[in-house]
C-alpha cells in the first residue's frame, strides 16, 4: 500500500517549522531579543483568547482558550507557526518522556489526575514555552473552566490556557489518526474588531 502523501508532507512540514523555530531561538539568544514576534496580545472582555490552527488542514480553525488564573504568566508575545505538541504522558502528571519534541514548543495536555500547576511545571521542566490543557470531557463544547493554583506555593513561569474538551478531542483524534506529534498554530491571534461569531470557529463548537 502506497504511503499517504498528505501525512508525509505534514511530518516534513512539522520538522521544517521546528527547525525554523530552533534557528529563531538561537538568534534570539545571540541578540538578546527574547520576543518571537512583536504583535499585541488581544484579551476580550470575557477573559478568553483565541489561537489559529494552521496544520493539519482538516482541523484548521480558530479555537477559544482561557488563560489560567492565579498561576503562570501572561503571554506577551505573538507566537507564529509554533508546534502544539501532544504531551507524553498526555495527563502530564509525571515527567514528559518526549521533551525533545516539547522543547521550545507548546505542550498539549489533558486535564485530570493532578493539579493544573503540576502539569504546567512538568511541561516547563521539559522545555515548553506554554501549555494548552484540554478538558477531559470530550463532550464539553461550551463550558470554559477557570484554572486556578493548587495552594502549594510552587512558582509557575509559563502561560497556561484551558481548551474546551470537544475541541481538544477533535484535535487529538486528528493528530493520532495521521500519526503526527502535533499541530502548527498561531497564538494568540489578532482578533481586534472581529466579533467572536465571525471567527473561523470549528463546526462542532458554537460560541
Amino acid at each position: 500500500m502506497a504511503p499517504d502523501v498528505t501525512i508525509i508532507n505534514m511530518k516534513n512540514m512539522f520538522a521544517f517549522y521546528s527547525s525554523i523555530i530552533v534557528v529563531l531561538s538561537v538568534f534570539s539568544v545571540c541578540t538578546g531579543d527574547v520576543k518571537i514576534v512583536t504583535r499585541p496580545m488581544i484579551i476580550f472582555a470575557d477573559d478568553n483568547l483565541y489561537f489559529e490552527l494552521i496544520e493539519p488542514e482538516e482541523i484548521s480553525y480558530t479555537y477559544k482558550i482561557r488563560p489560567a488564573k492565579g498561576f503562570g504568566r501572561s503571554m506577551t508575545t505573538f507566537k507564529r507557526n509554533i508546534p502544539l505538541v501532544l504531551a507524553e504522558p498526555l495527563h502530564a502528571c509525571t515527567s514528559l518522556v518526549n521533551s525533545a519534541l516539547i522543547r521550545s514548543h507548546i505542550a498539549f495536555i489533558e486535564r485530570g489526575g493532578c493539579s493544573f500547576v503540576t502539569k504546567t511545571i512538568n511541561a516547563e521542566e521539559a522545555g515548553a514555552v506554554a501549555v494548552v490543557i484540554m478538558d477531559n470531557d470530550s463532550t464539553n463544547d461550551e463550558k470554559m473552566v477557570d484554572m486556578i493554583g493548587d495552594d502549594t506555593g510552587r512558582e509557575v513561569t509559563l502561560p497556561a490556557f484551558f481548551l474546551l474538551g470537544r475541541d481538544g478531542f477533535m484535535i487529538k483524534r486528528a493528530l493520532e489518526r495521521m500519526d503526527l506529534p502535533g499541530a502548527i498554530i498561531n497564538i494568540p491571534i489578532n482578533a481586534t474588531g472581529i466579533p467572536p461569531n465571525q471567527l473561523n470557529q470549528p463546526p462542532w463548537t458554537l460560541w
